[in-house]
C-alpha cells in the first residue's frame, strides 16, 4: 500500500487530487499539509485523512510517505518538490513545473540523483477529447497539421480557496498571469498535436482591464520545429465573456473541439462536419484520473512517468520566451 500526502489544500486538491487519490487501488491518503488550519480541517474531515500538518517539512519528516502531490502556488513548487524527493517520496506536481527553467532543471537533477519519480499535471493530455483528437491526427485524417488555434478569454482569474486566494494575480507567486496559468494547458496540448517542439515565440503581453500585478491579455504565436504554428490568445479581460475556440488545421482537413460534439472532424474526402466518438468522461475530470493512475503505476512498477520533467520544462521555457517577447517586442528563441 502506497502512503500518499498532499501539500496544499486549495480548490484543486478538494476537486481533484484528494478524491482521485482516495479512489486509487493500492493507495492510502494519510497526510495533508497547508498553512490554513481551516482548510486542513475541512479536507481532513471530508476525506478521513488521519494526519494533518501546518508545516509541510514536518509532514515529510513524520508521515512516512511514498508519494506526494504538490498543489501550491507556482513559486513554491521547487522547494517543496525537492524537499519531498530528498525525503524519499515520488512527486506529482500541479502545473506548471515551476516559474523558471532554472528551477525545473534543479528539480530534475534532484530526481535523477535520488532516483525518485517526478511528473507534472499535464492532465488535459489524458482527457477524452484530447485523446480522440490526437487519434484522428495520428491516423492521418487531416493530413499534416500546420496550425493550432486556441482562444479563451474570461472575466477574471479563478480565486483560490486557501490563505492567499488571489495568488494567481501576483507576479512572484504565479510567475505571470493567464498565459502561465490557463494558457499553459493549451501550449502542451499544441506540442502534442504537432508532435514537434516550439523553437521561437512572438508575443504581445499587456494589462488592460484588471488592477493586478500580472498581464490580463496574452496574444502569442509559437513556431514549431516542423515549421507549423500555434496561435494562442488567452486572458482575464472579457467582462462579458467570450467565445472559446480550439481548432486544428491540416493539409487535408480540420478538427474542431466543442460545439454540438466534444470533437468534430471535416475532411476533403467527407466535406461536412462529423462528430468524432469520444469516451465518457465526467465534466470536471479533464484527464486527471488517468494521469494519476499512470503515475501510481509508474511508482508501483518502476515504469516511466506519464509526463516527464523535460516535457514540462519545454512548455515552461516556451511560456517564458513569450513573456520575454512581450517585454522586448521581438521574437525570442526557446532554450
Amino acid at each position: 500500500m502506497l502512503r500518499a500526502g498532499i501539500i496544499g489544500c486549495g480548490g484543486i486538491t478538494e476537486r481533484r487530487h484528494a478524491p482521485v487519490l482516495v479512489a486509487q487501488d493500492g493507495v492510502e491518503l494519510v497526510a495533508l499539509a497547508d498553512v490554513s488550519q481551516q482548510r486542513l480541517q475541512l479536507l481532513g474531515d471530508k476525506y478521513l485523512v488521519p494526519e494533518v500538518y501546518t508545516d509541510y517539512e514536518k509532514m515529510l519528516a513524520h508521515a512516512e510517505l511514498d508519494i506526494v502531490h504538490v498543489c501550491t502556488p507556482h513559486d513554491l513548487h521547487e522547494a517543496q518538490a525537492i524537499a519531498a524527493m530528498e525525503a524519499g517520496c515520488h512527486v506529482l506536481l500541479e502545473k506548471p513545473i515551476a516559474t523558471t527553467a532554472a528551477e525545473a532543471d534543479r528539480m530534475a537533477a534532484v530526481a535523477a540523483r535520488t532516483g525518485r519519480k517526478l511528473t507534472v499535471s499535464h492532465n488535459q493530455k489524458f482527457c477524452a477529447a484530447h485523446e480522440a483528437t490526437q487519434a484522428r491526427i495520428a491516423a492521418g485524417d487531416v493530413g499534416d497539421v500546420f496550425l493550432v488555434r486556441t482562444e479563451g478569454f474570461s472575466p477574471k482569474h479563478v480565486s483560490g480557496r486557501g490563505a492567499n486566494q488571489d495568488w494567481r494575480t501576483q507576479r512572484a507567486a504565479g510567475g505571470g498571469g493567464p498565459l502561465i496559468d490557463n494558457g499553459y494547458h493549451s501550449v502542451y496540448r499544441a506540442v502534442d498535436y504537432m508532435g514537434s517542439p516550439i523553437v521561437r515565440v512572438f508575443a504581445r503581453i499587456s494589462r488592460n482591464v484588471q488592477d493586478i500585478e500580472v498581464e490580463d491579455t496574452a496574444l502569442v504565436l509559437f513556431e514549431h520545429a516542423s515549421g507549423s504554428t500555434t496561435s494562442l490568445q488567452v486572458g482575464w479581460c472579457a467582462p462579458a465573456g467570450s467565445v472559446s475556440v480550439q481548432e486544428i488545421f491540416g493539409t487535408s482537413g480540420q478538427l474542431r473541439l466543442g460545439g454540438d460534439s466534444p470533437v468534430n472532424v471535416w475532411t476533403q474526402d467527407n466535406p461536412a462536419w462529423q462528430p468524432v466518438p469520444v469516451r465518457d468522461e465526467a465534466p470536471d475530470e479533464l484527464g486527471f484520473p488517468p494521469l494519476v493512475t499512470a503515475f501510481i503505476e509508474a511508482v508501483q512498477k518502476d515504469g516511466p512517468v506519464p509526463v516527464t520533467a523535460a516535457e514540462s520544462r519545454h512548455v515552461l521555457a516556451a511560456v517564458a520566451a513569450a513573456y520575454e517577447s512581450g517585454r522586448t517586442g521581438q521574437p525570442v528563441d526557446v532554450t
